[in-house]
């Protein structure tokens, strides 16, 4: 598998690309970001499928180099008007177990919430552009 502490990048059928791009948090270790460039618009139906097969073939596979165990993720996607960040991007965690995922949902709720109500600051990865 390459190695995934440096952007992977994959060309889709279409010509246009994604990266596989690893976010280092504290609270949300081993955490990447599959995205779609801005500068190339948003991803046709079929750009979104070929990205979705290729970060769950990517989430799979540092599972298992990683926990042993190649289902020990899971994939975050929000829809467009959903998104914080402009350009289409999947979240991928891996977590090994259900308390790690319910860790992930009680820091994601939190920060969530407190951004809400202004308590705290947009910290977003940026996606590449």
């Amino acid at each position: 598998m390459p190695s995934v502490d440096k952007p992977l990048e994959l060309t889709l059928s279409s010509g246009k690309s994604c990266k596989l791009i690893r976010i280092r948090k504290d609270l949300i270790p081993n955490y990447y970001l599959l995205a779609f460039p801005r500068e190339q618009g948003e991803p046709s139906s079929a750009e979104v499928t070929e990205m979705l097969s290729f970060g769950i073939e990517q989430a799979r596979e540092i599972a298992l180099s990683t926990t042993g165990d190649s289902e020990a993720y899971s994939l975050l996607y929000s829809g467009y008007t959903a998104r914080r960040e402009a350009g289409w991007h999947v979240h991928i965690v891996l977590l090994g177990n259900r308390w790690r995922k319910a860790w992930l949902y009680i820091v994601l709720s939190g920060k969530n919430l407190l951004q809400a109500v202004g308590l705290r600051q947009d910290d977003a990865p940026r996606l590449p552009r």
